[in-house]
């Protein structure tokens, strides 16, 4: 693996992931486990932030929404923070991502990283695309921070701009399906958060 990717060992989470592994659980389940095993993520994902810094968090929508308030829970009560929301999804058949909101103002000076939130990486267009558009943006480091990946996207996100990303993972699995999911994986994390694959 590249050395710019962390791929966290915590029993704690590794149960807790197990859990979500489990097709059949209902999506208020889902999304508190998704928040329970971000919070015990984010302490290998956090930098503390100097006295001037100014810390961007971007979510990505949808799925991101579900570790946002964790992640900003572990941060110091008095960081200044700035939550920002990135829209992008992969279209099906292609699986390329599709940039369907962006209302990033100009960058502040005070802001010199920025964290990611994005619960899964499979096949790594939609973070490399995050991560190009960040860049654009002009920010100093990125850190992108997944729950789980499988081990093609996560690399191939690595690539995109190693000397200004790091990568924390939770957990990293092998394979991707035919459908480019993560195999064994979670499914389609963002319908199983909502339900919106029962309907």
């Amino acid at each position: 693996m590249p050395s710019n990717i962390t791929t966290v060992i915590n029993s704690e989470a590794s149960q807790i992931l197990s859990q979500l592994r489990d097709q059949s659980l209902p999506p208020a389940t889902v999304r508190r486990l998704v928040g329970n095993l971000t919070s015990t993520l984010t302490k290998y994902a956090l930098k503390t932030p100097t006295q001037d810094e100014q810390v961007a968090v971007i979510v990505i929508l949808r799925s991101g929404l579900a570790m946002a308030d964790p992640f900003l829970a572990a941060l110091p009560e008095d960081a200044n923070t700035v939550t920002y929301h990135l829209g992008l999804f992969r279209e099906k058949e292609s699986l390329r991502p599709v940039e369907y909101y962006n209302k990033l103002p100009a960058k502040s000076p005070k802001i010199k990283r920025a964290y990611v939130l994005d619960p899964l990486v499979a096949t790594g267009g939609t973070a490399k695309a995050a991560i190009e558009i960040l860049r654009d943006w002009g920010v100093g480091h990125i850190t992108l921070f997944s729950l789980l990946g499988s081990e093609k996207g996560i690399e191939n996100v690595a690539g995109v701009w190693p000397e200004g990303t790091d990568i924390v993972v939770g957990a990293i699995d092998k394979e991707l399906d035919d459908r480019g999911y993560v195999k064994p994986g979670l499914g389609d994390i963002g319908d199983r958060l909502y339900g919106t694959s029962l309907g």
